[in-house]
This record gives C-alpha cells, structure tokens and sequence, in this order.
C-alpha cells in the first residue's frame, strides 16, 4: 500500500515536472520570436531611414495590421474546426463542405484586401529610394511577417 502511494507520488511530480518544463520552453520559444520580429522591424526602420513622421506612422499601421490579423487567424481556425466537423459528420455533405470552403476563401480576401490598404497607405508616405528598399527587402517572406504579426 505505502509502496504504490509513493510510485503514484513519484508519477505525479514527474507529470508536473513535465508540464512545468514544456512551460518554460514554450515561454521562451515565445519570447524568442517576438525578439526576433522586433530585431527584424528595427532593421526595416533602420534600412529605410524613415523620419519620425514615418516612424509614428509606421507604428500605428504595424498596430492595425496586428488587429486585422489576430480576428481573422481566430475565424478561420473556427472555419477549419466547422470544416473538419462536417468532414467527419457527414462526409458525403459536399454542399456543406463547399459553404465552409468559400466561407474560409471570403475571410481570406477580405483580410488580404485590409493589408494591401494598410501597406499601401505605409508606401504613401514614402519617398522614391525609400519604396525601393521597401521593395527590395520585403522580398523576404520574414520581414513581411514581422510587418504583419504581432
């Protein structure tokens, strides 16, 4: 009886020991990447020379470009849960399936369309050799990223 309180105990500690260690790492594989988007919007700002007017701007389209993105990565997660339901539900719904897929495909272009006027309204601001740069280093997937995540 004592010996199978203490294996219990024993299980117990390394099942918290567990969660508490994933914990830390995600924690800090978090933090990680959140240095890494500010490292990398640090050097767009350096690499355009942007004036404090452009900074100030900059700032506040980074801002509504975070909030345009955080509702719709929630409603098309929701989207794809409905999606997988139907899927399993009722396999044969192919109406059903088509409704959620366009649904998800509306989702996507109305939030492509709030970038493209939130970027756009960033490159008004800018002078001719300062779009250049925009151009030349956005072409890293990474720097697009950082621009849009928050």
């Amino acid at each position: 009886m004592r010996l199978n309180f203490l294996i219990a105990l024993l299980a117990l500690s390394l099942l918290l020991n567990g969660f508490f260690l994933g914990g830390y790492w995600f924690a800090r594989e978090k933090a990680r990447k959140v240095k890494n988007s500010a490292e990398r919007i640090g050097e767009i700002v350096r690499q355009l020379e942007l004036t404090p007017e452009q900074k100030r701007k900059f700032r506040i389209l980074k801002a509504e470009a975070v909030k345009t993105r955080r509702p719709y990565l929630k409603e098309m997660a929701r989207l794809r849960s409905l999606f997988w339901k139907t899927v399993i539900k009722n396999p044969g719904d192919s109406q059903a399936m088509d409704r959620i897929i366009h649904q998800m495909a509306v989702e996507r272009e109305r939030y492509q369309q709030k970038i493209a006027r939130i970027i756009s309204e960033f490159l008004q601001g800018l002078n001719r050799e300062q779009k250049r740069k925009f151009f030349e280093i956005s072409n890293d997937s990474k720097v697009l990223k950082a621009l849009l995540s928050g």
